[in-house]
């Protein structure tokens, strides 16, 4: 299924931890503690390959939150970074 922008949108990172969106936050639970990311802050994900593999939460401002995550999670987290991509772009539109 592909997510569409405010359809609730789930994609554990790995065993522990879960990014939720919901259309206007992404939310983080299980790494630390949990965290939210309006739409309006443009969040968008980054993500590093290779020995560590890393998913960065980075925010206009700056802001970010790394953790790792799965190799055989990646499909659910680029559908989730393609979410909240369009997710922004459609609120800039408004």
């Amino acid at each position: 299924m592909t997510p569409t922008p405010y359809e609730p949108y789930e994609a554990p990172t790995s065993d522990s931890v879960l990014l939720s969106f919901d259309g206007r936050v992404l939310e983080v639970f299980g790494y630390v503690d949990a965290a939210r990311y309006h739409v309006r802050e443009e969040p968008r994900l980054e993500f590093k390959s290779g020995r560590i593999r890393r998913l960065t939460i980075i925010v206009r401002s700056g802001r970010h939150h790394t953790m790792p995550y799965d190799a055989d999670r990646l499909p659910g987290l680029h559908a989730m970074a393609d979410l909240l991509a369009r997710s922004v772009a459609e609120r800039g539109r408004l």
